[in-house]
């Protein structure tokens, strides 16, 4: 009997390990992808506990704020009691009551919080909250009603206000020991006027005010246009330590006594959009300077009021501002400094108060980037041609080559290149050509950036006069194209190099030659009429001959060394034939071996010009023998060859005609000469079958008329 709910339970069994195993795959794929998740997370994550403000905190996914602790940390997957990790959830502080006239005093300093999605104001009810103003600190207490921080009332003897115009004061809160962090800080600010100058509507007019933060200080800043009824021209920069809850930073009004007393900073771009620059035009300069900027700043007449303003760009001084309207101001690039930066903001400073674009301004630099010609004499007088673009910065300009700085006379200078013609050198030496602008600007000439790291100078090279070396034999066929190898000293310099032939007529022949490097250089026989009335075994004419060339910007012949003083000239090879044994090919003919290098200018290739090249393997006076390669069919009829000697000579080579035997002995016999055989012998016996038959009926023939007989 067939137990069929053991196979069910098998089949159940193994659909289940399936799900597990799909299971387990799942989950590994899922904390591979958290692990991957957290470690982007973490890769581009900021500093949290760089951030002081709730509103700062939170605009960073991986950051949350923490209102218990008032400090920036990163978010977690089980979040503390009163976090916030959302910036439309951060709470907002704003002071109720900015001012007061001094007849009203004493002052209530109350704060009001909006925005409490957390119930941040009934975690503050039920905590001790104190109040700092002028290194004293004051209570404190919570309104959950009016949702409001209100501190003990102040009376004029804690302020000290006398007969001033106005004084600004800080305040600070703190609830249980904890510093309270407010987005805005001009919100911890609030000013006393004196009642006899200041009318309500006039206490803001022509003012402006921004607080922001650095790394480790807080800074306040206000000023007031004379034309403001309540405070005249006035001015208040604050700054304090950033993690200090004790307020013991008196009134820091700002006057010309302290102005270099006090550390200069300004908001960071975009904190404060009622003193920001707004743009700068235009945004690149030459590296001379001279350009006119002009720069557009937010309530620029109200920072400027009598005072002088100064105006940096990249580090480089603005000179000669002026003031377009209320909000414009321009200046002009002033001339560069050994310590300029190439890019840089716009700093406008005001006193204590710097302000920084958000737009970059760069110099363009000269940038010499390409050299004609690169080499020349030790003796000098090369025209040196630099190419680039603002070649002609600077009032100044001089050029020097190579290591030892040799001097290169400035000729002419434009924006796209510079002329010099080089002095002369002690001995021969290669360098980098630079250019030094208003006597401190290195430029050195080259392809890319002076800065970058890939930098690489064009090397320019003092070299000697070209010399010929001894000990080498030139010669050529009549054809010519063949391959001359030079060898000399000082060749670097040398262009358009020639090899000239003159014939016995004295009609001059020319060839051309290419440098390699300084002592090589390749050249190819002219093409001459083939010598006349050769007589066998006599040596090869010799012609006169030299190399002409382009050296320190004139023409020069090379004249050989006096141990071979003359180009032999070889008649051309001549091809009669060829045989083969399947395997090497012998090529017949005469002059086959002089005149040119085989291992360079000889080529064989079987059957036309593009078929399979055959490997010379010895060149002898009438005889070339060169091996076909294993990959040719061996058992082919190669009827023809292709020879070629040098760049002019080529010629179509045939077969080697021989007698049928010798045909049927160089190989096996093809299909058509098998069936010509089997043809010819099914032919002879049928032939011969029909003879024997004829023979045999005649001799009947006979034989019956005998017996008749």
């Amino acid at each position: 009997m067939v137990d069929w709910t053991a196979g069910s339970r098998n089949q159940l069994w193994n659909s289940s390990s399936i799900y597990r195993l799909l299971v387990v795959i799942l989950v590994f794929v899922c904390v591979t992808q958290v692990n991957s998740f957290k470690h982007d997370k973490t890769k581009d994550s900021v500093n949290c506990s760089g951030l002081r403000t709730c509103t700062k905190c939170a605009e960073n996914p991986s950051c949350s704020w923490s209102l218990q602790r008032q400090t920036c940390v990163n978010t977690t997957r089980r979040p503390e009691l009163l976090m916030v990790n959302i910036h439309a959830h951060c709470p907002q502080f704003t002071i109720v009551d900015s001012f007061v006239y001094k007849m009203h005093l004493p002052f209530t300093y109350k704060v009001k919080v909006s925005n409490d999605v957390s119930g941040f104001v009934k975690y503050l009810s039920k905590s001790n909250i104190t109040c700092s103003l002028r290194g004293v600190t004051y209570n404190g207490t919570v309104s959950e009603v009016e949702d409001t921080i209100n501190c003990e009332s102040i009376s004029n003897d804690n302020l000290e206000f006398d007969k001033q115009r106005l004084m600004i004061y800080h305040y600070s809160i703190a609830f249980d020991g904890v510093p309270l962090r407010i987005d805005d800080g001009v919100n911890n600010y609030f000013t006393v006027y004196n009642s006899h100058y200041c009318d309500i509507s006039n206490k803001t007019k022509h003012c402006v005010a921004c607080s922001w933060d650095s790394e480790l200080n807080t800074f306040y800043y206000k000023r007031c246009s004379v034309a403001n009824m309540c405070t005249g021209l006035f001015e208040y920069y604050d700054s304090r330590n950033a993690t200090a809850f004790a307020d013991t930073t008196t009134d820091d009004r700002y006057n010309e006594d302290t102005a270099a007393l006090l550390p200069k900073s300004g908001p960071p771009s975009g904190a404060c959009p009622d003193m920001t620059i707004q743009s700068v035009e235009p945004l690149t300069a030459p590296w001379s300077g001279g350009v006119t900027l002009v720069i557009t700043i937010k309530n620029h007449d109200v920072l400027s009021e009598s005072r002088k303003v100064t105006i940096t760009v990249a580090g480089r001084d603005c000179v000669y501002p002026k003031t377009v309207n209320g909000e414009t101001i321009s200046c002009t690039v002033g001339p560069p400094k050994p310590d300029d930066l190439a890019t840089g903001p716009v700093h406008v400073e005001y006193g204590p108060l710097q302000l920084t674009s958000s737009q970059m301004f760069q110099f363009v630099y000269p940038e010499p980037t390409a050299l004609s010609p690169t080499c020349g004499p030790i003796s000098g007088g090369t025209l040196l041609h630099i190419t680039g673009h603002s070649l002609d910065a600077g009032s100044t300009a001089t050029v020097s080559v190579g290591p030892s700085n040799v001097p290169c006379e400035l000729v002419a200078r434009y924006e796209d290149r510079v002329l010099c013609m080089t002095g002369p050198a002690d001995r021969p030496a290669s360098g980098a050509v630079t250019i030094v602008f208003d006597k401190f600007l290195r430029r050195k000439v080259g392809v890319n950036s002076n800065t970058a790291p890939s930098f690489k100078p064009v090397q320019f090279v003092y070299a000697g006069d070209p010399v010929l070396d001894a000990n080498q034999p030139f010669s050529g066929i009549a054809s010519g194209g063949t391959y001359i190898p030079v060898r000399g000293r000082h060749l670097a310099c040398v262009s358009n190099a020639t090899l000239y032939v003159d014939d016995p007529d004295g009609l001059r022949h020319y060839a051309g030659c290419a440098v390699r490097n300084d002592t090589f250089m390749e050249c190819w026989s002219p093409a001459l009429d083939p010598p006349r009335s050769l007589t066998p075994g006599a040596p090869a004419p010799l012609l006169n001959f030299g190399f002409r060339v382009r050296f320190a910007d004139h023409t020069l012949d090379l004249s050989p060394q006096p141990d071979f003083p003359g180009y032999r000239l070889y008649a051309d090879p001549a091809f009669t034939d060829f045989e083969t044994d399947g395997r090497n090919v012998t090529i017949n003919g005469r002059h086959l071996d002089r005149g040119y290098q085989p291992s360079v200018d000889l080529a064989i290739r079987l059957r036309n010009v593009k078929g399979t090249p055959c490997t010379v393997i010895s060149t002898q006076r009438r005889q070339i023998v060169c091996v076909r390669p294993p990959s040719s069919p061996t058992d082919g009829d190669v009827r023809e060859i292709y020879v070629t000697v040098g760049r002019e000579l080529a010629r179509t080579v045939k077969k080697k005609k021989n007698n049928t035997d010798k045909r049927f002995k160089d190989g096996p016999l093809g299909v058509f000469e098998v069936f010509l055989v089997i043809v010819g012998i099914l032919t002879g016996v049928c032939f011969m079958s029909l003879l024997a038959v004829a023979v045999y009926v005649v001799w009947n023939n006979k034989c019956d008329i005998r017996r008749y007989l």
